[in-house]
């Protein structure tokens, strides 16, 4: 058979041969990986693959391209069925570890087969050249969910039929580890560790323009991780409560540039539930305002008050402003489902967009269904946008951050799971994000080039009226074509200085925000929070991480590796192989999704089946982006920014008949082979990534084959390669988070 035409039948047989490894095989051990910082490094170097050098290594741009040609054909699956006995140091298995579990199987194989046979059958998922794309701006002829026999409750209760509050509003948060209050009762934690804005500032500042994400996780990583957490959980401060100020040091050159040693960040503490903080055995705990479960709360609200305040009451409708956007309340913020809808445009952006998408699927239904009631149409609808909202966070969202296998796989609905919220996941684990932010928000075009100028992140707090400006389209389509900041300890000068205003002018630091509210509510350190849940505990900061420069300031500030606050370990934490957190916050995050999913009676694969499920599951964010506005030609995942340019460079054959290692005219390095066109490849050639201002961005040499590739692309836009050796350039355009230019060949003249 053709290794690069495979037919149905030739893919089956494949299949079949790869299952036949499967008989009587042994599991190898799962190792797994620290993750380290990248750098720009030459071709070899693979500067978004580093994290897998060494071992059985992972194609993070395109998993089932095994050997990195930029097509997924059977070669690939033959390359791993070959090579299952050959030695894993040997570099020419390339990327044999598909499903990044660190060791290569059968299961790598199936994989790569299994991609053969969707772009066989027309439905690719992953990253895809333009041509392949499917057409979401029209879904007519999708299936349209029937409403669901019985409808959830607005504030959570009655979902569990044994015990109808679990995950409903009002309810105390949950602790896995025990409190760790300083009298075991209500005062704050951590009274003998440093003040939470020396740990900040020591820990947290941000150099240059900081440091992307190694995976390529888009900014959506951020926007969907808010606009999911005002879905599941809101802790409000007292009113005119307790006060638990941070200290500021002496002479912070932001917050007390004149040395008065007397500045505080102010901060109220959280509320609580009333019953607890009498003694040690009933200590403190914290309240969750709204519903537990993933429910489209933020859309809808979790109280009927709000709800009915978001309705049309025709047509089952949303309210919305004649120009699609949501209207702005007396206070000045948007009117939405969450109180936090208005902190920023991305999150207003993504707010819009799912009202758009309720009144939209509402035409659908009352056009399909003319008989149907307001409130039958308007429920309908909001089965279907909650269903899509879990469906993206548990098959886009959650594996683009903890990985394919971080979760079980579903087995129904366990009334015995609650699915309330840990106070370890909502006081710390979730908040991982706040690392993530750019520090400005840019507005693109549907060609990935900006068509409005920049905005810092600091001035998009509270100003959702930006967005009469700049429509919706173009900040969506800016957040799924710019990769987000890397997961670590390091955060942006507006969240960390700047955030709502200048320091002493509203100023606040979000770090020290996160470590003072996790003393706070009582959080216990970070080692205890392990063992409870069920992990070993660690005996050193090098267990923690492997930066050594690190683990000397968590030694410095800390002193005992017992005592350190939760949210500090969690950011600090090495990553696992194939995922952009470490072992704990996966933990975490993995421990509540799992029981936000299977202790909801109402999650969408327990009530819909058949064509109605597929259809809802097949519903990626991209569709609902492009369905509801101008914006087209995004790339399947939008959790997902990863571009690539390769190209050749190339001689005249008969300056390629030299000797190996001799130097033409032109000042190049060693020749390499002749190909059958009579041009002969240039090895070790200087090929430049320059920006849209000329600046460069990353630098290359081509390999014996005369081949670069570049994978430096933190946002799309207009770039240009340049060979050093002649001074010639070629512009390219990256248009969207999956652009694949092949063909950027230079041929050098003599």
């Amino acid at each position: 058979m053709s290794l690069f035409d495979l037919t149905a039948d030739s893919i089956a047989r494949l299949r079949t041969r790869v299952q036949g490894h499967l008989v009587g095989r042994a599991a190898a051990p799962t190792t797994r990986r620290k993750r380290r910082r990248l750098r720009a490094e030459t071709l070899e170097g693979r500067r978004l693959l580093a994290a897998d050098a060494g071992g059985f290594r992972h194609n993070v741009f395109d998993a089932e391209d095994v050997n990195d040609d930029g097509v997924v054909s059977a070669v690939d699956a033959l390359i791993i069925i070959n090579s299952m006995n050959r030695d894993a140091g040997d570099d020419a298995l390339r990327f044999t570890d598909v499903n990044n579990d660190g060791r290569r199987s059968v299961l790598d194989a199936l994989r790569v087969i299994n991609r053969i046979g969707r772009e066989r059958s027309g439905d690719r998922d992953g990253n895809v050249d333009d041509s392949s794309r499917r057409d979401r701006s029209d879904d007519a002829s999708a299936v349209i969910p029937e409403l669901p026999d019985e409808i959830r409750s607005v504030d959570g209760t009655g979902n569990n039929l044994e015990n109808p509050g679990l995950g409903s509003t009002g309810q105390a948060l949950l602790r896995v580890a025990d409190a760790d209050y300083e009298d075991g009762i209500s005062t704050p934690a951590g009274g003998d560790r440093p003040s939470a804005r020396e740990i900040s500032n020591v820990l947290s500042g941000v150099e240059g323009d900081g440091i992307t994400n190694e995976r390529g996780l888009s900014a959506f990583l951020y926007v969907w991780g808010q606009f999911l957490d005002h879905d599941i959980d809101l802790t409000e401060t007292q009113t005119d409560g307790e006060l638990f100020a941070i200290e500021v040091p002496s002479g912070d050159p932001l917050f007390d540039p004149t040395g008065t040693g007397e500045v505080t960040i102010p901060l109220t503490r959280s509320q609580f539930d009333p019953t607890t903080g009498t003694s040690v055995d009933n200590p403190r705990q914290q309240v969750n305002s709204i519903t537990a479960f993933v429910d489209g709360s933020q859309v809808y609200g979790s109280d009927q008050q709000t709800a009915d305040r978001l309705r049309t009451f025709q047509g089952g409708m949303l309210v919305m402003t004649e120009d699609g956007l949501l209207p702005i309340g007396e206070d000045g913020g948007v009117i939405a489902g969450d109180i936090r809808a208005s902190e920023n445009i991305s999150l207003t952006a993504i707010q819009t967009l799912f009202v758009r998408e309720h009144n939209r699927l509402a035409a659908r239904v009352a056009e399909t269904a003319p008989t149907l009631s307001d409130e039958q149409i308007y429920q309908r609808a909001r089965a279907i946008v909650i269903a899509e909202i879990q469906s993206i966070t548990y098959n886009e969202f959650l594996p683009a951050l903890l990985g394919h296998r971080a979760l079980t796989a579903y087995q129904g609905y366990d009334s015995t799971v609650d699915p309330g919220i840990a106070t370890e996941f909502s006081s710390a684990a979730f908040r991982f994000g706040h690392s993530t932010l750019n520090d400005d928000i840019e507005f693109f075009d549907n060609d990935g080039r900006e068509v409005h100028e920049a905005v810092e992140l600091r001035d998009v707090f509270f100003n959702p009226t930006l967005l009469e400006e700049t429509g919706i389209d173009s900040v969506l389509k800016y957040d799924a074509s710019s990769q987000a900041q890397e997961i670590d300890l390091e955060v942006v000068d507006s969240l960390r200085n700047f955030l709502f205003g200048a320091p002493g002018a509203g100023g606040f630091d979000l770090v020290a925000l996160n470590i003072q509210r996790g003393r706070d509510h009582g959080l216990n350190d970070y080692n205890t929070t392990r063992q409870a849940y069920g992990l070993e505990a660690v005996e050193s900061f090098a267990d923690i991480t492997s930066d050594i420069e690190l683990q000397e300031k968590l030694e410095t500030l800390y002193g005992d590796v017992d005592n350190i606050d939760l949210w500090v370990g969690l950011m600090a934490e090495d990553h696992l192989r194939g995922a952009s957190v470490g072992e704990l916050i996966s933990t975490i995050i993995t421990d509540q999704f799992q029981r936000l999913r299977d202790g909801d009676r109402f999650y969408y694969e327990n009530v819909f089946q058949g064509q109605e499920l597929r259809s809802i599951q097949r519903t990626s964010l991209a569709d609902v982006i492009e369905r509801n506005t101008t914006v087209q030609g995004l790339q399947e995942n939008v959790f997902f920014m990863l571009a690539e340019v390769r190209g050749q460079v190339t001689v005249a054959s008969s300056i390629g008949d030299r000797p190996a290692g001799s130097s033409g005219r032109d000042g190049a390095a060693d020749r390499g082979r002749t190909s059958a066109d009579g041009r002969a490849a240039v090895e070790g050639a200087t090929v430049e990534l320059l920006g849209d201002s000329g600046e460069v961005i990353d630098t290359t040499v081509t390999d014996s084959r005369g081949n670069y590739r570049f994978r430096s692309f933190e946002e799309t836009g207009d770039y240009q390669i340049r060979l050093a050796d002649s001074g010639e350039v070629i512009d390219v355009l990256i248009s969207n988070g999956s652009t694949r230019l092949k063909g950027i060949d230079f041929e050098l003249l003599v």
